[in-house]
């Protein structure tokens, strides 16, 4: 099994808009992952750390950025 490599495609800076993002990429189906989450709940008076990156599989990451982008610009309006 050939592992494929995970992208960053949003950083977050606190908790909801992170599981917002995951959900919207759940929906579609895209498995994605968290790096640093649990930084952000232990000291998330320290956003300066990095926030909560959220990751896919490099094959789905075009994907993952196109909905992330459609779903903020609804947001936006």
């Amino acid at each position: 099994m050939i592992e494929e490599k995970l992208i960053t495609v949003a950083t977050f800076h606190n908790q909801p808009e992170f599981l917002l993002a995951r959900s919207r990429l759940d929906s579609a189906d895209i498995e994605c992952f968290a790096l640093d989450e649990n930084m952000l709940r232990v000291g998330g008076w320290h956003s300066h750390m990095g926030g909560i990156k959220l990751q896919v599989r490099e094959s789905d990451a075009q994907d993952a950025i196109a909905i992330l982008q459609h779903t903020a610009a609804i947001d936006n309006e």
